[in-house]
Order: C-alpha cells, then sequence, then structure tokens
C-alpha cells in the first residue's frame, strides 16, 4: 500500500505548476480522485501515481524517499555510499574514491571494501578477476548464509559465470541464494538496495535462462517488498521481468499488460532509456 501523506507532495507540486485537480486529471482519472488523493483519502493505484508523476515532473524518489521504513539517524559510510553507487551502476570515480580508502579500513570493512571492488571488475567484464575477488569476501564472511556481503557475492559469482556462458555454473549460485530466501532467513546487515537488488537480478537472470516461473517469483518477492517499504529502487525492471515471465502464458494476458504498462511508465519516469527499448508498447 503506498503511503497516503504522498497526497501533500502532489497538491504542493500541482500548485507550483498552476495545475487545476481538472487539468492534472486529464487522462489519468477523474477530479474527484486527485481531490481525494490530496486531502489524503485515499492512495493512488502505482499506475495512477505514475502517470501523476510524469504529468508534474516527479520522480518515484520525490514521493517515495521520505517514507523509507528504515530511516536512520546515522549517516552511511563512506563504503556505503560507494557500495550504493556501484550496485546503481554509477562507476565513474568509484575506484579512485575507493583507493582512497586504503589502510584506513577495520578487517570488518573488508568485506564490503572486496565486495566493491569485484562487482567494479564485474561491470568492466573482467570475469576471472572479478570471481577472484568475490571468493575474498565469502573468506570474511565465512559463507554465513545470514550475511548480505555473502549472497552479494554469490550473485556476482553468479553472473560473472553468466557472463562467461557457464549456466549451471551461474545456475549453482543463484540457486543458492533462493535456497536462502526460501528458508525466510533474517539478513542482519542488509539494506533496501542490497534486497532489491538481489530479487531484480535473480528475476532478470532467471528469465534469460528461460526459468520463467522462478524469474516471477523473484519479481513479485520485489515489488511486494518495494511497496510494503515504500521505496522505488528498480520498480521498473521488476515489472519488466514479470511480464517477460508471463508473456507467452494466454492465461495471463491480462496481468502481462498490466506489467508491461507499468514496466514502461515507470521506465518514463526513471528516464530508463535502455529499457525504453526492450519494452513491446503500443
Amino acid at each position: 500500500m503506498l503511503p497516503l501523506f504522498l497526497g501533500s507532495i502532489i497538491y504542493n507540486k500541482r500548485r507550483e505548476m498552476n495545475l487545476t485537480q481538472i487539468e492534472l486529471a486529464d487522462d489519468i482519472c477523474t477530479q474527484n480522485t486527485i481531490s481525494k488523493i490530496e486531502k489524503h483519502n485515499i492512495a493512488p493505484t502505482v499506475n495512477i501515481l505514475i502517470k501523476i508523476c510524469l504529468k508534474l515532473n516527479l520522480t518515484l524518489n520525490d514521493v517515495f524517499s521520505d517514507f523509507s521504513s528504515k530511516t536512520s539517524a546515522k549517516e552511511d559510510s563512506a563504503l556505503d555510499v560507494l557500495e550504493k553507487d556501484t550496485l546503481l551502476k554509477k562507476t565513474s570515480d568509484v575506484a579512485q574514491r575507493l583507493s582512497s580508502l586504503e589502510g584506513k579500513l577495520s578487517d570488518n570493512d573488508m568485506k564490503q571494501y572486496e565486495l566493491i571492488t569485484g562487482v567494479l571488475d564485474y561491470w568492466k567484464g573482467n570475469y576471472d578477476a572479478s570471481l577472484f575477488t568475490l571468493d575474498k569476501v565469502l573468506q570474511y564472511t565465512k559463507s554465513a548464509d545470514d550475511d548480505i556481503y555473502t549472497l552479494l557475492a554469490y550473485l556476482f559469482k553468479g553472473l560473472d559465470y553468466l557472463g562467461q556462458e557457464h549456466d549451471d555454473r551461474a545456475q549453482y549460485y543463484f540457486q543458492m541464494i533462493s535456497n536462502v530466501c526460501d528458508e525466510d532467513v533474517e539478513l542482519k546487515n542488509a539494506n533496501e538496495l542490497e534486497i532489491l537488488f538481489i530479487c531484480k537480478t535473480l528475476a532478470g537472470s532467471f528469465a534469460k535462462m528461460q526459468s520463467y516461473q522462478t524469474s516471477f517469483d523473484f519479481s513479485q518477492r520485489g515489488l511486494k517488498f518495494a511497496y510494503e517499504n515504500h521505496v522505488s529502487y528498480f520498480l521498473d525492471e521488476l515489472n519488466y521481468f514479470a511480464a517477460l515471465s508471463i508473456k507467452d502464458d494466454k492465461s495471463k494476458e491480462a496481468d502481462y499488460e498490466t506489467f508491461n504498462n507499468l514496466a514502461y511508465y515507470l521506465a518514463k519516469v526513471n528516464g530508463n532509456t535502455d529499457l525504453l527499448k526492450k519494452i513491446e508498447h503500443k
């Protein structure tokens, strides 16, 4: 369920753009619906919210970020910031910033440091170097299932093997993560970005390997987690992989259209041009 208090954000932005409720509602919903949203009487559906964001030039981060359930008074550490940028593939200066931390890290920091290094190698296509570094991560975590860095190391080892076209090896590591998730193990040091990154990456990877039911399951886990925690990471891709997984199932044509349309509008909101090229939309 979406947070009701986002009505204030919509109201303020609409007034800032000198739009009436009728003008905002045009081609989206009724004026009465906009009125109820702004008065906090109802929360918009995701579909309506996306279209409102497009018309008001709002990003999903504008309407979700203030409502995260894991807000904390403490600031993210330098490594946390670097990990976030790396997972979001904003890596232009990550290696330089990472090198400035050398010699300043505790033993406990090294698993995160090595993970970032291994992921950077993966993004560059240096699969062997990435695999070597990710093994260091597993040495630091002792392959403990309840450590998020164990699961992220498994995830990128799987991606490395997928990049080398060793699907059987990739499947092995992806299945290890799936087994942990099936057991509902609480990850003591996981944040929302990490959890959603795992869900959308597994959804995409299993789809690539034509394991469509597993792909669909992980896309649904990610979407459920995102909506319950009011975070917007990878919503476009999660909906896209959900659609892709059921595309050929004639009994789910309506669900396919819903997921596909959401993926399209979310990609537009996010400016995700690469994903927009993949989506079939009329």
